[in-house]
């Protein structure tokens, strides 16, 4: 039996471990259903744990981020989809498909001395501003928890003051403005992508202000009866965001530090329904109509942190 033809095949016994995993994971969901208790004790558990093991490789990446968390995201529900989507590569097909992975696609020029900051102060500005996108836009505490304390816990302290009833609230638009948060639809296991830039311009004596203009793209699980295209799945975020970095002396000490300036944002390809509660979830989740007569903008465009931000959307 080892050398059958079939089983020294990679292709087949790739198959063979998935439809072994997902047979495995059918069973036990109908007798759950079932109120059914599943008999074998810990070999059986083992033996389950070994088979999903074998069939799902899940991928880790350094830093702060979605995959960081222990069972965060899910492998696909189903084989790859038909009709131009491939859950494996759900980025394929949508303008996301040569971002990079994480904040790694917010670039910045090689710092260099701006207004009362050294260029070694703006090099730790710029780090400081993408820890900050980080934890909003892919920190497991707010994409899985709604917590917003991961990136209240990097501002000044008047400003942790200032936003703390917000990020600390239950879901409302406003807290959605600053954080990604995630409803019951899941993410699947692949790092969300960005593309983007950091700029520095002084401000007042002893401040320096970053302007962040990038985009987010997050990939939702799906079965084929959910989702046609691959923008039914891959909803997108766009930020223009200053972020003001103080020093002290001139300021005091609690407004030395990280603040938030002027921002505005636009998401496009998600639910509306969900979006208004503050809520990111994909296109096919939506349960309400299309709003006759949306305007229909340059997918390019929309999507390139070069270009203005749209006024319009595909939610009224």
């Amino acid at each position: 039996m080892e050398t059958h033809p079939d089983l020294m095949n990679p292709n087949w016994r790739e198959h063979a471990e998935r439809d072994t995993w997902l047979g495995a994971e059918n069973d036990l969901k109908k007798r759950r259903r079932r109120g059914f208790r599943v008999a074998g004790g810990p070999v059986l558990v083992l033996a389950l744990i070994a088979l999903v093991t074998t069939a799902v490789v899940v991928h880790r990446v350094q830093g702060r981020g979605v995959n960081d968390v222990t069972d965060f995201g899910q492998p696909p529900k189903a084989a790859p989809l038909s009709g131009g989507i491939d859950l494996n590569r759900p980025f394929d097909g949508t303008p996301a498909a040569t971002w990079a992975d994480g904040v790694v696609g917010i670039a910045a020029a090689p710092p260099q001395a701006v207004g009362d900051f050294t260029a070694q102060e703006v090099d730790v500005a710029y780090r400081t501003v993408r820890e900050a996108i980080a934890a909003a836009r892919l920190g497991s505490r707010a994409l899985q928890d709604h917590d917003g304390s991961e990136l209240l816990a990097m501002l000044t302290p008047n400003e942790r003051v200032r936003l703390e009833p917000t990020l600390k609230s239950a879901l409302t638009v406003e807290k959605g403005k600053y954080l990604t948060l995630i409803g019951p639809n899941r993410l699947l296991q692949v790092r969300p992508r960005m593309t983007g830039s950091l700029t520095a311009k002084p401000g007042d004596k002893g401040e320096l202000i970053v302007h962040a203009s990038y985009a987010t793209a997050y990939a939702f699980d799906a079965l084929p009866s959910e989702a046609r295209s691959p923008a039914d799945i891959v909803p997108f975020l766009r930020d223009e965001q200053d972020y003001v970095i103080r020093k002290a002396p001139p300021f005091a000490n609690a407004d030395a530090g990280l603040s938030f300036g002027e921002g505005a944002g636009y998401h496009s390809n998600m639910a509306c329904d969900a979006i208004k509660t503050g809520i990111l979830a994909p296109q096919y989740a939506d349960k309400s109509k299309p709003v006759d007569g949306a305007i229909v903008v340059d997918e390019v465009d929309t999507y390139d942190p070069t270009k203005p931000l749209p006024s319009t959307g595909n939610c009224g």
